[in-house]
């Protein structure tokens, strides 16, 4: 039997969400370490299993994890109720549902969206983890930067190297910047990303909003004549928002 759970979490508060291990031992407090330790201390023993990476500083608000779990605890309701117990306020299970055993919560996966948070003005030191500052933004400059990755592309120059990915080619089925309560929203939906592919796309988007950068040095970056946007956006601003099944 297995238990799909959805999570949210402070990313400033762990070193990523996978497991970062030497000799064999948990080293640094991550999403799945503190999540394994939960499970263990209710006596659940299992490898869990995850949606998609998140790293140091990056926020989720709705991670998908799974693992197996004994038939005492098929009644979803009461392990959310033990699982809140021991992981809040850090962790935020927000709903536990008993799958198949054949889910995989990363590559049962349709789609995965995420949001990336911007102020114009300086945020509270009580925000400041949770929103990236962008004096001058432009609106209009950052929407018709941002549709300029929609589609299927080879986003091998929009992202980090280290991943053990078998192709760098991904689908961004919708993009999209709003401006709500002085706030602005930048959405991204698409098959899967590649690492630090959000940070590195929304680079382009702020630098292009603040006058940094211009609309043509996209399709510079992605044809490889161009590495103007090798630095990724800060990671407070960015949240693994859905996951789409």
């Amino acid at each position: 039997m297995k238990a799909k759970v959805t999570i949210a979490y402070d990313g400033s508060l762990f070193f990523g969400s996978q497991y970062l291990r030497k000799n064999g031992e948990s080293t640094l407090p991550t999403v799945l370490c503190a999540f394994g330790e939960a499970l263990k201390s209710i006596g659940i023993i299992s490898r869990i299993s995850h949606a998609g990476r998140t790293d140091r500083f990056v926020h989720a608000t709705g991670q998908v994890l799974a693992f197996i779990i004994p038939d005492f605890w098929r009644d979803d309701k009461r392990l959310k109720t033990e699982l809140d117990k021991k992981l809040y306020p850090k962790i935020l299970v927000r709903k536990v549902e008993i799958v198949s055993d054949d889910f995989d919560p990363r590559y049962s996966a349709k789609s995965r969206v995420y949001r990336y948070l911007i102020a114009q003005n300086r945020p509270s030191i009580f925000f400041e983890r949770f929103i990236t500052h962008a004096p001058r933004f432009d609106l209009p400059k950052a929407r018709e930067a941002i549709k300029c990755f929609i589609g299927t592309k080879d986003f091998y120059h929009f992202s980090k190297r280290g991943s053990d990915e078998k192709t760098t080619i991904r689908a961004i089925y919708f993009a999209d910047i709003r401006k709500f309560r002085g706030i602005y929203i930048a959405v991204f939906e698409g098959d899967a990303f590649l690492r630090s592919q959000v940070r590195m796309m929304m680079s382009a988007v702020i630098k292009i909003a603040t006058n940094k950068a211009e609309i043509n040095d996209i399709s510079a970056q992605f044809e490889g004549r161009s590495t103007r946007f090798r630095e990724p956006a800060p990671p407070n601003g960015l949240y693994l928002a859905k996951i789409r099944y």
